[in-house]
Order: structure tokens, then sequence, then C-alpha cells
């Protein structure tokens, strides 16, 4: 009786404490996927706020030549047209040309190699009359992808209307872009190398359907995560993106439900849940508001804490500044080089500032520095001549030792404006300035001659 006693005891432990274990068992494997799928979702959303934020831009470029062409009245020379084409190229590594078409017919090409052809008529062309009519009728950018270029190559094309300021239509600002660099650029092939299988998709705002910009799946992918990505002109994009493995893993399920029959291990797996969480938990955090390469704060979280300082109506200033011949870097000895000088030009700027102020990453080789509380103008400068200073100091890379500067300009609120975008802008403006100065000083020492005003970028 004992003995039965003792086995029915048993049976009954056995399977309370099964019920147990398997109960826990099935809320790691649950909490593991919720976990994977929060964690793709801040991938996907990072990686769509890089998408959107340099197809802006892309577009920045022929809003520069619509701002040129109102203060000109609609006229513009080749020699000008060249002079700022020139300066725009060098700071975008993927766009292939620049043109304008006064009245749809393409007249300026930049460079001379284009995918275009002087006297293509926009609107009689196969390939962009649709897209040129609903533009013009309009009055709004669009964006054309995947687009077959003359070569056969994939390419991103922004089209842009140009309307003088007494609303009469001059032409249209062309942007190609080079898709596959681009997206490297946006760490969209990056997702392969981090376990994902992804596929991007366009919609076309004219006809409506859906067209597969980019993707490394032959089939549909399952349960995908996804990110939505406005584009121009009212157009978007959608990100979808799920782990190759899966979000279960059945290796995963059949462990959890082992160690739920092994009682000693029963702590072990309750701890190792809680301290998975907590680590992905961290993870997520990093992801979300710093940058991969240099661990700055991110564009996200730059956008979150300039939203706060407006919202409080708290005192601030902002630094915009940028790397100069960065593209000559990555031309000259690659992007595994051109991502090292990033990472320690991004230690030396946060080594500037003070602990409470903030610096973000918002672009390839773009920094922004915030500063809070109230300043005059010697105090920003002598945090950007700290700043030159610092990152002026030779970086070497392996055997290469490369000679460093940065072009930079300021603006404070309440003093310069009260709207963020009016303090924005301003800075930009000022760190433009700063890089025509230093190019027209550069000129001269090299006997050029003087550099055009609106030789910028």
């Amino acid at each position: 009786m004992t003995k039965q006693k003792s086995v029915t005891l048993g049976l009954i432990t056995f399977v309370v404490t099964l019920i147990i274990t398997v109960g826990l068992a099935g809320l790691y494997i649950n909490r593991t996927s919720s976990s994977r799928k929060e964690r793709a979702s801040f991938i996907a959303d990072s990686i769509g706020n890089r998408i959107e934020a340099e197809i802006d831009n892309r577009e920045y470029i022929a809003r520069v030549f619509e701002i040129q062409l109102k203060s000109d009245k609609g006229q513009l020379s080749q020699d000008s047209f060249y002079d700022i084409s020139d300066a725009l190229f060098n700071d975008y590594l993927d766009v292939i040309d620049i043109s304008l078409a006064p009245g749809g017919v393409v007249e300026y090409i930049y460079p001379a190699t284009s995918s275009l052809h002087r006297g293509t008529n926009f609107f009689e062309d196969e390939r962009y009359g649709i897209y040129a009519d609903y533009s013009k009728m309009s009055k709004v950018s669009v964006i054309i992808s995947p687009a077959t270029l003359n070569d056969d190559t994939k390419g991103i094309i922004i089209t842009k209307p140009i309307f003088l300021d007494d609303d009469s239509f001059w032409g249209f600002a062309t942007i190609t872009v080079d898709e596959t660099a681009f997206m490297t650029d946006a760490s969209v092939f990056r997702l392969a190398d981090e376990g994902y299988e992804y596929e991007l998709i366009g919609n076309n705002v004219i006809s409506g359907e859906n067209r597969v910009i980019v993707t490394d799946s032959e089939k549909e992918i399952p349960n995908p995560v996804q990110a939505m990505i406005s584009t121009v002109g009212g157009g978007y994009w959608t990100l979808y993106i799920a782990p190759v493995k899966g979000w279960i893993r059945w290796p995963e399920v059949l462990s959890a439900f082992a160690i739920a029959l092994v009682i000693s291990a029963l702590a072990a797996l309750f701890m190792y849940a809680y301290m998975n969480m907590q680590a992905n938990a961290k993870e997520l955090e990093v992801l979300s508001y710093r940058d991969a390469l240099t661990n700055l704060y991110n564009p996200r979280s730059y956008h979150e804490h300039m939203d706060e300082l407006s919202k409080k109506k708290l005192p601030y200033g902002i630094i915009y500044m940028d790397l100069n011949d960065f593209k000559m870097v990555n031309d000259t000895y690659g992007h595994d080089t051109g991502d090292a000088l990033l990472n320690i030009v991004a230690k030396r700027l946060q080594n500037s500032i003070r602990e409470k102020d903030r610096a973000f990453r918002i672009g390839g080789d773009e920094f922004v520095v915030v500063i809070h509380g109230t300043h005059d103008k010697k105090f920003y400068e002598s945090v950007i001549s700290r700043m030159r200073q610092n990152v002026a100091r030779d970086v070497v890379v392996g055997e290469i030792t490369l000679k460093v500067s940065i072009s930079a300009g300021f603006a404070r609120c309440p003093e310069d404006g009260t709207k963020l975008e009016d303090v924005i802008k301003i800075a930009d403006d000022a760190m433009y300035y700063n890089k025509r100065l230093l190019k027209a000083r550069r000129a001269q020492e090299n006997g050029e001659g003087q550099v055009s005003s609106r030789d910028i970028r």
C-alpha cells in the first residue's frame, strides 16, 4: 500500500510539475516569438525612416534648382547648372545624373554621360509621359521605381515639376539614382546578413498598382512585420521583413519541452527566459534610439528630442555639420574605411560637447549637436572650434592616414527663430555657407580662382 501510495504521489507530482514546466516552456516560446517580432519591427522602422530621409535628401536636389530658377525668374545658364550640379553630385554617391527639362524637354544634363538624352520630351516619352502629365497637373513630385535605365540597370527616378512665382509651368527637375547603391546606403541589403528575408513594395500613385522594388525572397514572406515609408507626391513604399528561420523555431520548441521534463532545470529555465527578455528589451532600446555604426543618437531620437524641446518651449541651439570630402574617402579607400572614419569622428564629436548636450548622426556623414539652454554666439563658436580641433587630428585606419575637417553652422531658439523648421534652416544654411568658404579658400590656394556663390555642398 505504501509503495502504491508512493507511486500515486509520484505520478501526481510528475503531472503537476509537468503542467507547470510545460506552461512555462509555452510562455517562453511565445515571448521569444513576440520579442523577435518586436525587434524586427524596430529594425524595419529604422530602415524605413532611413529610406524616407534619403529620398527626401535626393528630392532636395530638385528643390535647390526650383529655388534658383524662381530667384532668377526662370533663367539658368549652363555654367550655373554645372556649378550647382557638381557641388550637389559629390554629396550623394548613388546619384547617377541630374537634368532639367524646360517645358518638359531635356536641355540641361549632368554629367555628360547621363542616362537621359538632351532633347528628350518627357510628355512624349513612353516611360515618362504618364508621370510627366500627372506631375504637371497635380503640381507634385513623382517617384518612378523600379525604373529600367538606358543601360538596363535599375534606378529610382524623382521628377519635380517647377512652377515660377507667377504660377507658370517652367518644366521639370529630374534626379536619377542608382537603385543598388541607394539600397546599400539605406542598409536594406544588410537585412540578409542579419538573418532576415525582405521585400520592398512600391505603390504607384498613378495606376494604384504595387510593384516589387527589391526582394531577396522568391516566395511570399510568411507573417512578416512591415514599415510604411512615405516617398514623394503622396506615394508610399512598404518594407516587409521576417526571419529566414521563422518566428518560432522547432529546435527551440523541442529543447524547451525537453527541459520541461527535467525538474532540476526548472529554475534555470525561468531565469534564462527572464534574462533573455531583459537583454532583448535593452537591445530593442539601443536599436530604436542609437545609430548602429557610431552609437550616437539616430534620426528617430533626434526628431523626438526636438519635438519635446519645442512642446516644452525650452531654449536650445543646434549645430549642423558634415565631413568635407567624405565621398572621396569612400571612393578611394572603400566603405569600410569610410565607416571606420565615421565611427572615430563620432567619438571625437561626443567628446567635444558637454554631458548634458546631445550628438546625433542624421545621415551618411551628417551630424547634429543639440545644445541645451541659452548661450551667446561666442559659446557656440567655441564649441565648433573645439569640434574642429578634435576632428582635425589625423585619423589612422590600418595603414591609411586621413586628414579630416568639418563644415558647421549653428542657430539658436528663440534668438534666431521660434519655430524648429526656421532654426534648422538657418543652421543648415550656415553650414553650407561655411562649406562654400572652404571651397573658395581651397580654390584660391590651388590657383583655381573664385568659386561660384552657387557652388554648394
